[in-house]
């Protein structure tokens, strides 16, 4: 009896040792990874220079095969190229014994540049060990040769779904699952609170003595974060001539959003670098009345930092669809904040940065059901403040953008200790009408800036004037 339970006993040891051998490599790809993302420094696939002949028509589809490259446990990866057209590319790689595929778009570019990217649901652990062969195709005309000088690929570290940086004044947040939309903003400065007042929830700096109510949150987030279509992010419009989806009851425009699509999914981390002040986020937006598999072929990039007590958020956009163009009206960008933030402050004058009156809007209702209101702030800012006249709010400029959409969706009906996580909510879009165009890059900034309506717009003055 003692033999045979020595015997099982080995045995037993040589599985766990068997498994361990084949799973260990996998398990330690969540400890071990690399920091340093120069291309020269990966795991290198592809170090031979490659050149790839545009044919006469300047289009072109070629295949490099890789050999089945065994390179370790890789969440990452980097192209470096040059080129004089957008190019798509799929890269065909391996996760064990599972095949993956994915695409990922160039731009022209006469300097060297690398491209890097996540594999597909990286943020979810996803990993590939093998890499198999890259396929490119031209999107548009080239007359010079593509020219390839390496591919690499990395173990990063996974990062955390929810990422924070903070200032002396503010703590902002993205989410990896929206996108890196803005989810999360604080003012850290203001005693900012949050008290239930008959049932309902209100938000004001000292909140607990304004409304003689104890406080239920004193930690609030002003953006509103309900789900991927709230937020503040980049969405953009384009064509109804496609594959088009259904929102609402109605045929929806190609429309890239970078949180994600109207089924809650979330949209592709491509690229993340996060610094003490600074966050940038590359993402692969979803099509918003679509489902996650028709992923738009599109970026966007933002990259958000801190300066002289704002957010400052630098956007870029570029689509590699192809679709006809179409002239559309903009949101640049799209803001939700906190519905207990209900009255509309702009300036409608014409003597910009003169301290001319401002003007409220404190009846606003839902958007759609008031015939899309606009407002000409000559400022090129408006903000949503609490009830009283010195209530704390957030505002947003956009520099040299006139044109303010706004609205109230379930106008006082917020009820969760959260606001942030409830329906309810407080809307703007300054609105741009402009061409959509594939292959055409579009750049924006805006900033946000805390506190009451005067000391929201003695904030953006500095920048206005």
């Amino acid at each position: 009896m003692k033999k045979a339970i020595k015997i099982i006993i080995c045995v037993a040891l040589a599985v766990i040792v068997a498994v361990l051998g084949v799973f260990s490599p996998y398990l330690l790809s969540f400890v071990e990874y690399d920091k340093d993302f120069d291309i020269t420094q990966g795991e290198s696939v592809l170090s031979d220079y490659t050149e790839i002949a545009v044919s006469k028509d300047g289009l072109l589809t070629t295949n490099i095969e890789l050999n089945e490259n065994d390179c370790g446990w890789f969440n990452y990866y980097g192209l470096e190229y040059t080129a004089d057209c957008y190019i798509k590319v799929t890269l065909y790689y391996s996760a064990g014994i599972e095949d993956k595929k994915e695409d990922f778009f160039l731009e022209p570019t006469e300097q060297k540049k690398t491209f890097y990217s996540f594999v597909d649901n990286a943020i979810e652990g996803k990993k590939g060990n093998k890499v198999n062969s890259l396929t490119v195709q031209t999107l548009t005309k080239g007359k010079e040769n593509i020219k390839i000088y390496g591919f690499s690929v990395f173990n990063r570290e996974i990062p955390e779904q929810e990422i924070y940086i903070e200032s002396e004044n503010l703590k902002l947040g993205i989410d990896l699952l929206w996108g890196g939309a803005l989810s999360y903003l604080e003012d850290t400065d203001s005693n900012v609170q949050a008290v239930s007042v008959d049932g309902k929830i209100k938000v004001d700096s000292n909140a607990e003595e304004r409304y003689n109510a104890k406080s239920v949150n004193d930690n609030v987030n002003l953006i509103n974060r309900n789900d991927t279509g709230r937020l503040v992010q980049q969405s953009y419009y384009g064509t109804l001539e496609y594959d088009h989806g259904v929102y609402m009851d109605n045929d929806w425009r190609y429309n890239p959003v970078q949180g994600g699509n109207q089924f809650n999914d979330a949209s592709k981390i491509v690229d993340l670098k996060v610094n003490e002040d600074s966050i940038y986020i590359k993402c692969r937006p979803l099509d918003w009345a679509k489902e996650k598999e028709f992923i738009t072929p599109s970026y966007m990039e933002a990259t958000y930092s801190f300066e002289n007590g704002m957010v400052h958020a630098k956007c870029r956009f570029v689509d590699f669809s192809g679709y006809p163009e179409a002239e559309s009206t903009q949101e640049i960008p799209a803001f939700y904040c906190i519905e207990p933030f209900n009255n509309f402050v702009y300036y409608p004058g014409d003597k910009p940065w003169t301290n001319g009156e401002l003007k409220s809007e404190p009846d606003l209702i839902f958007w759609p059901d008031a015939n899309y209101p606009t407002f000409r702030s000559k400022e090129n800012w408006a903000a949503f403040t609490g009830e009283f006249e010195d209530s704390f709010g957030i505002g947003l400029y956009v520099p040299d953008e006139e044109s303010f959409l706004a609205g109230i969706f379930d106008r006082e009906n917020t009820d969760e200790e959260d606001p942030s996580r409830d329906a309810p909510t407080s809307y703007i879009a300054v609105t741009k009408t402009r061409i959509f165009k594939s292959f055409d890059p579009y750049e924006y900034e805006y900033y946000l800036a805390t506190g009451d309506s005067q000391e929201i717009r003695d904030t953006f003055k500095n920048i206005g004037k």
